[in-house]
């Protein structure tokens, strides 16, 4: 049951149909293409009659073409003009009569073309005339190329899908480019780029050839491999340019659908797996076959060169698994531990080490200096369908469980993804390592997060017509935008109580850092008085101790003055009467001695009286000073004392403000955190929504770009 549905996913079991019962599934000249001529032909192109010079009726006559030239391209119906001329893409259409020739004559003529041109059953077909190519590197350079990675270019690549199927199909192909942000996604006749930051489809690249079953990415990234075909009809391997689409290499002489393919590291050679047991090597240079490889026992499965270039490994449907000299073909090692179909294979980044996805359920890992296993696990129940190594040594894989995984190289789970609705069938993992892709039978493709495990994009692998999608984008831009309107009202409100909560907690915060200050302020300045105090009493004691000491004497010295001056006074009167007498009576010599006496009794009392007056002064002054240093003590007690009843007054009128003030911070606080952290995901809503609608109005402004009509050419000039 099993091999029954890879078979299905495979698309081996398609079939094509044929005018001849010989064998449809592989059309030859004589057997197929010969009736179709007779009865399309011959008439104008046969051995009677040879309009252009063209013959139709032998193989031989066909070969050579005729007056236009040749007229088939082995490999290639789109250049060949006996199908482009016949299914009316070119002109002049075929027949004449401008009845085209039946759609199931011109699929067997195309598939006849594509499988090389083969005249019979025995014949070989015969390789695609490529025109020559050169895309081979000198040297393989390890890790990231220089500059910036190659990335569709606008305006280069379809934004408008091949076709749109009534469903989705199983993802068999899928690749993540290896230093750009760019995923290839396999869809029904073409591979659908998506940009793997923002999610948006970046171009369309056609693949004509029948189903998707593999896509590579070249190790620089300038190219993307895709590979499949018809089953049991034809393969087709096709190298595309990312940046442009542009087909640069087509290999292929297959008879059945390519199952898998690579482009080596040089860039000089793809090898395609098939149901042929064939690994086939073709030049990149002419599209020639190198080599081919014969060893494995059922169909190959799995192809991937090392990164280097050296080795080429290789898997089949019976479990067998080959590591190859990428240049000679020559085996290098035999890797037996599996059981069932190998489904993928993956080499690390340094070469050195292959992991391998099967059917029974494991993934395993091989080191290549002995070819040994070095770490197996049973990865997904019912069977591993898909692995691929990280840049940063991880390892991603999907399977038959539906879940797709991250797992260190010990085997240990790291992350599970989502599971998908249907059987898991290829992963991939972008160049940053950030993020895991996979897609499943149904055809769903997701991206989650590595590090969270995080769906972060579902990518349509059967997109709607650009027109369309320009349409959804158009209601995607109003959607968003009125979902930015409503996350800014949400975070302005959000903003608004955030900062009233912050301001009233600052508030809070500031009325107790000015309590406190105040109070520590009043607190010392009341301990500042009471040392101003206490150290201005005992100097104002002493000042008044002073004073009374010097007021007595200086008193005593006043009175006496002024008892000398009534002396003084007295005297002096005395002495003018007895001077007044003697002066009457000269010849008395009594009253003159009188005189005299008097005289120098006056000259004594105003002699002490003055050295009286000069005590008395002297003894005023000690006291002023005294009273000037007693008053200036008693200020500055007074001051002080003052200064500290204010202070007392001010520790008592805050001592009881600070418990409020304090208790009223951490509830502002909590709320101003509160309201902040409340502000964070409404911040970050407003952040996504932002992001979305600029994301949508990019997407609006591509799809518009790509829809738009082509503007008109410029009238010819006038004569």
């Amino acid at each position: 049951m099993r091999q029954l549905m890879f078979a299905l996913s495979m698309g081996v079991l398609f079939v094509g149909g044929s005018v001849s019962k010989a064998d449809p599934q592989k059309p030859t000249y004589d057997e197929d293409v010969v009736p179709i001529l007779k009865q399309h032909c011959t008439n104008c192109h046969g051995n009677d009659k040879q309009k252009g010079d063209l013959n139709l009726a032998t193989y031989a006559a066909l070969q050579k073409g005729g007056s236009a030239g040749v007229v088939v391209t082995p490999g290639n119906p789109d250049k060949s003009r006996l199908f482009t001329l016949s299914s009316h893409k070119e002109e002049p259409k075929m027949p004449p009569s401008g009845t085209k020739i039946p759609d199931a004559h011109l699929n067997t003529l195309k598939l006849w073309i594509e499988q090389g041109g083969r005249e019979n059953a025995g014949s070989k077909a015969v390789a695609a005339a490529m025109p020559k190519t050169d895309i081979g590197l000198k040297s393989v350079m390890k890790g990231r190329p220089d500059g910036p990675p190659p990335m569709p270019a606008a305006g280069k690549l379809k934004l408008d899908p091949v076709v749109r199927a009534r469903r989705p199909g199983a993802v068999l192909g899928l690749a993540a480019s290896p230093w750009a942000p760019l995923v290839a996604v396999g869809g029904q006749k073409q591979v659908i780029l998506y940009n793997t930051d923002t999610a948006q489809l970046v171009g369309v690249v056609p693949f004509d050839h029948g189903q998707i079953n593999c896509i590579k990415f070249s190790r620089n990234a300038q190219f993307v491999l895709v590979a499949g075909g018809r089953g049991g009809q034809s393969g087709k391997a096709v190298l595309y340019k990312v940046e442009t689409g542009e087909k640069v290499v087509e290999v292929g002489i297959e008879s059945d659908a390519i199952l898998a393919a690579d482009i080596s590291a040089d860039q000089t050679q793809i090898a395609v797996g098939s149901p042929s047991k064939l690994v086939r090597v073709y030049s990149t240079t002419d599209g020639s076959v190198i080599r081919e490889i014969k060893k494995h026992t059922d169909w190959v499965t799995a192809v991937e060169y090392s990164p280097d270039g050296v080795l080429l490994a290789t898997g089949d449907r019976n479990g067998g698994m080959f590591v190859w000299e990428a240049f000679t073909g020559r085996e290098y090692f035999s890797l037996r531990g599996h059981t069932a179909m190998i489904t993928d294979v993956s080499w690390r980044d340094d070469s050195n080490v292959l992991a391998s996805a099967s059917e029974d359920t494991t993934v395993r890992l091989w080191e290549m200096e002995n070819g040994t296993p070095i770490k197996n696990w049973a990865a997904h129940p019912g069977g591993a369908a898909g692995v691929r190594f990280t840049h940063d040594g991880k390892l991603a894989s999907t399977g038959r469980d539906r879940v797709t995984k991250l797992w260190d190289q010990n085997g240990t789970a790291l992350k599970q993804f989502e599971p998908f609705p249907d059987l898991g069938l290829r992963v991939a993992v972008t160049h940053d390592s950030a993020k895991v892709i996979g897609g499943d039978w149904s055809g769903v493709v997701k991206a989650w997060s590595a590090a969270d495990a995080k769906v972060l994009a579902t990518l349509d692998t059967n997109p709607l017509p650009a027109v369309e999608r320009a349409k959804a984008a158009e209601a995607a831009v109003v959607a968003a935008d009125a979902k930015v309107k409503a996350a800014q009202a949400g975070f302005d409100a959000a903003a608004l109580k955030a900062k009233q909560a912050t301001d009233a907690y600052t508030a809070a915060q500031a009325n107790l850092n000015k309590i406190t200050a105040d109070l520590s302020a009043a607190t010392k300045a009341v301990a500042d008085n009471t040392d101003a105090a206490n150290a201005a009493k005992p100097a104002m004691d002493a000042a008044k101790a002073e004073v009374d000491k010097l007021a007595p004497p200086a008193t005593g010295a006043t009175n006496k003055v002024a008892a000398l001056e009534a002396v003084v006074a007295a005297e002096g009167e005395a002495a003018k009467k007895i001077q007044e007498a003697a002066a009457k009576a000269p010849a008395n010599p009594e009253l003159a001695a009188a005189a005299k006496k008097a005289v120098d009794a006056l000259a004594v009392a105003t002699k002490e009286l003055e050295a009286a007056r000069k005590v008395a002064t002297d003894a005023a002054a000690a006291l002023k000073a005294a009273a000037d240093k007693h008053a200036v003590t008693t200020k500055t007690y007074a001051d002080a004392m003052t200064a500290l009843a204010a202070a007392q007054k001010t520790v008592a009128t805050l001592t009881p403000m600070v418990k409020p003030a304090t208790d009223a911070v951490p509830p502002a606080k909590a709320a101003a955190d509160a309201a902040n952290t409340a502000a964070v995901p409404v911040k970050a809503a407003l952040d996504a929504a932002t992001a979305e609608a600029t994301a949508a109005k990019a997407a609006l402004a591509q799809l518009k770009a790509a829809t738009a009509p082509a503007p008109a050419p410029p009238p010819p000039p006038k004569k």
